[in-house]
Parts: structure tokens; sequence; C-alpha cells
């Protein structure tokens, strides 16, 4: 399953991602409705895609490191 096909995916994934890291849980049991966000869902989206991609290339330079040892 893409957690892109859907909001309601998508949802679903940053929910479990929050709860994930600890702290305060979150929940989708609240009755408040909010607009949609076009720029802050652009950037949440690009600071998520720039970051994953930071981490997985320092993950395949110390993997590469390991394998050279």
């Amino acid at each position: 399953m893409n957690i892109f096909t859907s909001q309601k995916d998508l949802k679903k994934w940053a929910i479990a991602m929050a709860n994930a890291c600890g702290g305060q849980e979150v929940s989708q049991t609240s009755i408040k409705l909010n607009k949609p966000n076009a720029k802050k869902i652009e950037s949440l989206t690009k600071q998520f895609v720039e970051n994953y991609n930071e981490m997985m290339m320092t993950a395949i330079e110390l993997a590469s490191k390991e394998e050279q040892e």
C-alpha cells in the first residue's frame, strides 16, 4: 500500500509515525476539521524527502565503508 494513494492513508501513516516517536499520543478522534494547507503540505513533504535522502546517503556510505573493511 502506498501511503500517498489517499489523504486517509497518509493521515494514518502520519499518526502511526507520531505515536512511534513517543510523547503525547496522537489520535483521529477529534471532530475539529481543518482545511487542507497546500503550501504546508508541500513544505513538509519536501522536508521529509530531503531528510530521508540525506539519511539514506549516510546509510549507504556507512554500509560501503563496512564492506571495504
